[in-house]
């Protein structure tokens, strides 16, 4: 095994993690389930890709506060309120996809770190 994909999933993608961990806060588990449950390098790319899509949609239609020059952006359903999280950058998805093509294993590790604990926002983001 890679020693670098052992390194935690989700310090090294915190970003990614993060996204999808806003989908399972919305119930939206596809996304998780196709890259944790995949089986080829393939799939990982294109779930991730249609998870990113979804989630700019999102974030760019999301209503906007400004707090002391910070801004949040919120998604509102089904009567709920959610802080999303920051876009993914760049090159953390680059990252996590050259890992994820050389060791699978890495992309269910992301999403069982998605699946385990709940998104919190944090005050840098």
């Amino acid at each position: 095994m890679n020693p670098e994909a052992e390194e935690s999933v989700e310090e090294k993608f915190s970003e990614i993690v993060n996204m999808l961990r806003f989908f399972s806060k919305i119930r939206r588990y596809s996304f998780l389930d196709r890259i944790g449950n995949a089986l080829n390098y393939e799939t990982i790319e294109f779930a991730l890709w249609e998870a990113i899509r979804t989630f700019r949609s999102i974030y760019d239609s999301a209503k906007i506060e400004k707090i002391d020059n910070k801004e949040r952006r919120y998604y509102e359903e089904d009567g709920k309120t959610y802080i999303l999280p920051k876009i993914p950058e760049e090159s953390q998805i680059i990252e996590f996809l050259r890992l994820a093509r050389e060791e699978i294993g890495v992309a269910r590790r992301l999403a069982i770190r998605a699946l385990s604990f709940p998104y919190i926002v944090k005050e840098e983001e």
